[in-house]
């Protein structure tokens, strides 16, 4: 799951005019779901990276927990793929779905930190 984040970040940062738009796929996840997705994979992945040193162990755990969180969703991996390919493409629109996410793991942490 990993791999994604830096696929993303990757097309930020080669960020041109001319980026090719992906067509949108018949199975694209809405949006909202996908900031809830991307959100729960950034505290899967942060509590997998506290966990595992080796990187071995974390690739492994990261991979089998990534593929029960996306079935928690009931999202397929091919569902997922296409649809960070297609939002990906619009990078304003991913960069908002990003934010969005952030914006509501601060609010996660504000709410357990005010418990």
């Amino acid at each position: 799951m990993r791999i994604y984040f830096i696929a993303v970040l990757l097309v930020f940062s080669s960020c041109t005019d001319g980026i090719d738009r992906v067509e949108e796929p018949a199975n694209l996840i809405p949006r909202d779901k996908m900031v809830n997705v991307l959100k729960e994979l950034v505290k899967l992945e942060a509590h997998v990276q506290a966990e595992y040193v080796s990187v071995n162990q974390f690739h492994k755990v990261m991979v089998n927990s990534g593929d029960s969180l996306l079935e928690s969703f009931e999202i397929t991996l091919e569902e997922f793929d296409n649809s960070m390919n297609y939002y990906g493409s619009r990078q304003d629109e991913m960069m908002n779905i990003y934010s969005d996410a952030l914006e509501r793991l601060n609010k996660e942490l504000a709410d357990i930190q005010s418990e």
